[in-house]
């Protein structure tokens, strides 16, 4: 390509060389090793604690068209959709439009990314004038504008109430600052402050990597860089056909469901998933989810093919570079204006959370019967989004949180889930804020952060915990907003486990009374002396309660997670009067008993199990096939 004006060209297309394999492996380590020395920068450089202390950002390497090269272990739903995100930034800005020193800014869901304040940063790499290479990441910002703080509001009903829409722009000029972008970003946000130190340690990120590629490319050569890039798609792609061409094949479904959009709260929101395995390639096709909503759990398709991604990723060998050739035997449909392929300008914010999660817990639950070893009991299927915001009595600034309470993880066909895990089934490392650090940063006083018993479904293993927090502004009046889910509608169990216990969110105001979110989405001014309490949602059950170790449900007594009741009613174990030991005559009658008056399919699903579910929804079989079925299941990886 002939550059214009001094831009960039690209290297011409070449074949493979006879390069030795132990070369190109060598430079495929190099190149990943490239994201993580860039997440390091970001972390150790950023200001807000959304970035140094929750890790809500990710950071990957990409080709000149856009395919993703290498990642760092970051977010994954952040990571699915910068593919897109810098796709759409190529094809709007133009290759031959870059110049060395250009930094490009983006965060448009409908340019190929997943929510506002998920802003990317990318740079264009050069060697002997040809653009090779792009590092680039994506991090969530505390405000980007919008009706609410936080920019994460539960009662948006449309993007133009969620924040600045950027798309692809050069905040950077051949290394020099755009101001008019840079200043009209600050005027349009509440925490100018932060945001400006933030992008700067994106900036100062994608610098790190184009240093560490521009070394590569200056010992090894701009093509040797290119051709092990290629190597290393094509190789992560035949090893997860491998995988994928182990599985049996067939056309698989299932469908969950989102409590409400936030505005018809009344009415759950589907989300089906119809899977179809064929040779090494799986098909998905989402066909039968419901129409958009009103409210901000749409999702656009970048979304809605991060989630795809995730979940086969989960499935299959963790040890497999993740990187565009993961992405090339998937594939998948879905009906244009529908909650999982929205159109503009329907608002998303909690499309990329609530969404994104609710899509991986039907594929899941649809590959259980040819999965069953690999596959969790649905985790707590929500980031439970809340923010809040207001003047700080301390110094008259404005400040902005926001924060995703960890809950638990779905128990494991051989392991209980883990509990108080962030965004279990979203993997990466995004972790919860200290409470130390949240007191010094925002004037806010934590009165309880615990572990909520009973909160696990009850199983063969048990669902992970949820925790409790119980909070209050100091000083100052606050606005909050809440955006989450699993409050009505509980995370699923598997193979006659029990459901996890729903979440929970209530104001309790300073006359006394409680003011609940019945289904998770809202806005509230909250005073000085009034408390906000929440309980995040549990992890499923996998297998039935009554298979249980009696020692491990003594254990768990012991240890405050289970309370005697529970352990009585759920999984048939009685205990000692003094609560030291199991009383084995009395559990095995209790158990003969209760085994016949429970009724379990192959693959249960229970919405209505009380204590767990707050009303009963419903009950599916997803399969007549035995559980011997896992004969033909792989396994998990080792």
């Amino acid at each position: 390509m002939t550059p214009r004006g001094g831009g960039a060209r690209r290297r011409p297309s070449r074949g493979s060389r006879r390069t030795d394999p132990f070369t190109l492996e060598v430079i495929r380590g190099l190149l990943e090793a490239v994201p993580r020395e860039m997440a390091s920068t970001l972390k150790r450089t950023s200001f807000h604690p959304i970035f140094n202390e929750v890790n809500d950002f990710s950071c990957a390497i990409f080709d000149a068209r856009g395919d993703m090269v290498a990642q760092s272990v970051s977010n994954p739903p952040q990571l699915g959709t910068m593919e897109s995100s810098v796709k759409a930034a190529i094809q709007e800005i133009g290759l031959e439009s870059l110049h060395p020193g250009d930094v490009v800014i983006h965060n448009d869901p409908y340019r190929g990314g997943n929510h506002l304040p998920d802003v990317t940063i990318l740079m264009p790499v050069f060697h002997r004038g040809a653009l090779v290479l792009f590092p680039a990441n994506r991090g969530h910002h505390g405000d980007i504008g919008g009706i609410r703080p936080g920019s994460f509001a539960g009662d948006s009903t449309s993007i133009f109430q969620e924040g600045i829409r950027i798309p692809p722009l050069l905040l950077y000029q051949r290394g020099k600052l755009n101001r008019g972008v840079h200043d009209l970003l600050m005027a349009n946000v509440r925490t100018p402050h932060y945001m400006t130190g933030d992008l700067r340690a994106q900036v100062a990120a994608c610098e790190t990597g184009g240093a560490r590629i521009r070394e590569m490319m200056n010992r090894y050569g701009a093509a040797l860089i290119e051709e092990a890039a290629r190597y290393a798609m094509d190789h992560s792609e035949r090893l997860i056909r491998r995988e994928i061409s182990r599985w049996r094949p067939g056309t698989y479904t299932f469908e969950d469901f989102l409590d409400s959009d936030g505005i018809e709260r009344d009415r759950p929101v589907r989300i089906r998933a119809t899977v179809t395995v064929k040779g090494s390639s799986v098909h998905f096709d989402y066909s039968g989810s419901d129409p958009m909503v009103r409210g901000p759990v749409n999702a656009t398709f970048g979304v809605l093919t991060s989630a795809t991604y995730n979940a086969i990723l989960c499935l299959t060998d963790h040890r497999i570079p993740t990187n565009h050739g993961c992405y090339r035997p998937i594939s998948l449909t879905a009906p244009d204006g529908s909650v999982v392929n929205a159109r503009f300008p329907a608002p998303v914010v909690g499309g990329n959370t609530e969404t994104n999660n609710r899509i991986t817990d039907a594929i899941w639950a649809a590959l259980a019967p040819i999965l069953p070893r690999r596959v969790t009991a649905a985790d707590m299927g929500t980031t439970f989004n809340v923010s809040a915001g207001g003047p700080d009595p301390r110094t008259g600034r404005y400040y902005v949180w926001y924060l995703s309470p960890p809950g638990g993880m779905g128990a494991r066909a051989t392991k209980d889930g883990m509990g108080m895990v962030v965004g279990a089934k979203l993997g990466g490392f995004p972790a919860h804020i200290s409470l130390e650090v949240f007191e010094s940063h925002f004037p806010w006083f934590s009165h309880e952060y615990s572990i909520a018993p009973d909160s696990g479904g009850p199983g063969r293993f048990r669902g992970g915990l949820g925790v409790r927090w119980r909070i209050s502004p100091v000083d100052h009046t606050a606005e909050l907003t809440i955006n989450t889910d699993r409050i009505f509608i509980s995370p699923y169990g598997l193979f006659g486990g029990y459901p996890g216990l729903h979440g929970r969110f209530v104001v309790a105001r300073d006359s006394g009374s409680e003011e609940g979110v019945e289904v998770g989405k809202g806005s509230f001014a909250v005073r000085p002396g009034e408390t906000i309490f929440l309980r995040t949602p549990g992890g499923g059950g996998y297998g039935s309660p009554l298979e249980r170790d009696p020692l491990a449900v003594l254990r768990d007594v012991r240890n405050g997670v289970v309370s005697p009741e529970r352990a009585q009613e759920d999984y048939g174990v009685v205990l000692t009067p003094d609560g030291a030991s199991v009383d084995a005559p009395a559990t095995a009658a209790l158990r003969t008993r209760l085994a016949g008056e429970r009724h379990r399919e192959t693959i249960f699903l229970d919405q209505g199990q009380a204590i767990y579910a707050r009303q009963r929804f419903r009950i599916v079989a997803l399969t007549d096939a035995p559980a011997s079925v896992a004969e033909d299941d792989p396994g998990p990886p080792p």
